[in-house]
């Protein structure tokens, strides 16, 4: 009987799809978010220790990732390091044959004085590619972790994408909820871990309350969902006093 109700379930989201509009669907397309987030861990856990943590922390989740652990010689700082993003084509002759688009995919997340430095990527096929780095940054007080990531969509494509990437949201959802657990999950198995006392630096989207602080489930939850975009808005053009209506009228 369950086997009965998946082979419904699955013909009625192919039924469905194949009446979609072609014109709306067919043609294959992308939409391409970057987010950042940093993270400061109070603990005086030693840098080998932490830094299996966090590998162990991002694993679960991610389809394969390479990590580098560079020699960061000398006492910690007062202050930790911070991430900078660089565009590896600046200055160079090829830079006119990248568009736009593509430039936002291979920005390069620079982590000078991180002692841990990790490229993950989360990949569903047809629906979403997720490329996160991660730089650890030890400093007199425990470490910050700033997390930068891609977060590219597929949208589009033939009737087999799009049936396969319904019946891929209809087993683990939509894919934008699992970009947040996927950075939340690495820091809650560092607070339930290391013990270390976790705190919200900043970011863009900015998460709101404390969701590091829930456990590690096996889908997203409502806490994994909630930020909020907090980049400065627009203050629109300036307006001379003096043009105003109000200022014409009485003299001034």
């Amino acid at each position: 009987m369950r086997t009965m109700t998946k082979a419904l379930g699955a013909a009625g989201i192919a039924g469905a799809l194949a009446m979609t509009p072609i014109a709306a669907l067919a043609q294959d397309s992308s939409r391409t978010t970057e987010l950042y987030h940093i993270f400061d861990f109070k603990t005086p856990m030693k840098r080998a220790e932490m830094i299996r943590i966090l590998q162990d922390g991002i694993n679960p989740n991610i389809s394969k990732s390479n990590t580098v652990t560079p020699i960061v010689m000398g006492p910690a700082p007062e202050k930790p390091g911070r991430f900078t993003l660089v565009n590896p084509f600046e200055n160079s002759p090829y830079a006119g044959f990248v568009s736009t688009s593509q430039l936002s995919t291979i920005k390069q997340a620079r982590c000078d004085g991180a002692v841990w430095i990790s490229s993950a990527v989360r990949k569903v096929r047809g629906s979403q590619q997720l490329m996160i780095t991660m730089c650890l940054f030890p400093y007199v007080e425990g470490y910050q972790l700033d997390v930068y990531a891609i977060d590219i969509k597929e949208k589009g494509g033939g009737l087999d994408a799009r049936l396969g990437r319904a019946l891929g949201q209809a087993i683990v959802g939509n894919s934008d909820n699992w970009t947040n657990k996927t950075i939340l999950d690495v820091v809650r198995y560092v607070r339930s871990t290391a013990g270390a006392t976790v705190s919200y630096v900043d970011g863009q989207p900015e998460f709101t309350g404390t969701p590091w602080e829930d456990g590690i489930q096996l889908a997203p939850s409502g806490a994994d969902k909630k930020t909020v975009d907090t980049a400065p808005a627009p203050t629109g053009p300036k307006t001379d006093d003096r043009n105003d209506p109000i200022n014409k009228e009485s003299g001034q």
